[in-house]
């Protein structure tokens, strides 16, 4: 009898598990339908084509069709285009597609993006391009005018001219500094130390105040012109190696071909741009300087500058520096060519470089 009543219970814990674990079998299905459904609600219903080069190469100057449909019975909805972040046009389904003359753009890599809002939902899809300059870079080497004293002990990596002086931001952690110098005989007139855990990269003077970025930390740094007192201070994402102004914004490299754009109150990113020629991007851009509508940059080990258009990214012109530094004046620790300044009232153009002993003062020739 007990063996009976033990067997009875026995099937009915068999028959109960089993039951629950039917029960359990059904809700996962259950609920791996409803994310299968999700998950088919969720497919990007856009497409996005962006129209071939007619050569190897999409070219400053050409026309690109961009067309973006919608599929799964999305037609009658609209899509918003984007440009490099600018809303540019609607698509419908009568209009599917944009012309983009890439004048209005710059060289370098552009981003396409449609985007449609349905039923609280969401969806993109991108595309990027990159654009090569349709122009070959003039070629230009160098005359020296004047040669000057440099403080040999100078890191250099930022300068400008201004009023008769020269002022100089130097690197390297624990040295940094930011100095007023005297052109004619490199007399430090002016100095300050900037934070020990700081590398000191470019500065410029906009406003009335130096500004200034360091490599690494990703912080830059505000002073008073005459005083040298600092202001404030501001933050932003990357490497910091370069900095000048038109008097309307900031450009700013990181050792890349990539600029960026910042507005001179906020220090927030209006663009970016890449520097290109007709033949592909120019990478390690260092110390800048604005000349007369164009960015001049040391590009890094280098000795060669590179001029570009700040609207377009094209590169103009190029400027070889070769042998600037005679032999003898280098020494183990001597580094490389860094720094350019400009005296907009007498167009005098100085070139220095980190550790050199001298500063020139160059006429630009054709070759």
């Amino acid at each position: 009898m007990n063996n009976i009543k033990y067997i009875l219970i026995l099937l009915i814990s068999v028959i109960y598990i089993n039951g629950c674990k039917s029960d359990e079998e059904t809700s996962k299905k259950q609920n791996q339908g409803q994310t299968d459904k999700i998950e088919h609600n969720e497919q990007n219903p856009l497409t996005l084509t962006v129209e071939k080069p007619s050569n190897e190469n999409y070219i400053f100057g050409d026309n690109i069709k961009i067309t973006g449909k919608v599929k799964n019975g999305f037609n009658q909805d609209t899509v918003i285009l984007s440009i490099n972040n600018k809303d540019v046009a609607v698509l419908t389904k009568e209009n599917t597609s944009y012309t983009w003359d890439t004048k209005t753009g710059h060289t370098g890599k552009s981003i396409f993006e449609i985007e449609l809002n349905r039923d609280n939902q969401r969806f993109r899809k991108q595309q990027f391009i990159t654009v090569f300059s349709d122009k070959k870079p003039e070629e230009y080497t160098y005359k020296i005018k004047n040669v000057y004293k440099h403080d040999v002990q100078a890191y250099t990596q930022g300068l400008f001219y201004k009023n008769g002086f020269l002022y100089e931001a130097t690197g390297l952690k624990g040295q940094s500094t930011v100095r007023k110098v005297k052109l004619e005989t490199g007399e430090v007139l002016q100095s300050f130390a900037i934070p020990k855990d700081v590398f000191g990269e470019g500065i410029t003077l906009y406003n009335n105040k130096i500004i200034q970025i360091s490599w690494e930390s990703g912080r830059g740094f505000v002073y008073d012109f005459k005083t040298f007192k600092e202001l404030d201070k501001f933050n932003y994402g990357g490497e910091g190696w370069g900095i000048c102004t038109d008097d309307k914004h900031l450009f700013m490299t990181n050792g890349s071909a990539e600029v960026k754009v910042l507005e001179p109150e906020t220090y927030s990113v209006v663009k970016t741009f890449e520097v290109y020629d007709n033949e592909g991007p120019v990478k390690y851009l260092n110390e800048l300087e604005y000349i007369d509508g164009f960015i001049y940059a040391n590009i890094y080990q280098y000795e060669k500058i590179v001029k570009f258009d700040p609207h377009t990214g094209k590169v103009a012109a190029y400027i070889d520096l070769s042998h600037i530094l005679p032999m003898n004046d280098y020494k183990p620790d001597t580094d490389v060519l860094n720094g350019i300044a400009y005296d907009k009232d007498n167009k005098r153009l100085f070139v220095t470089g980190k550790l050199w002993p001298k500063l020139f003062e160059i006429e630009l020739v054709k070759k």
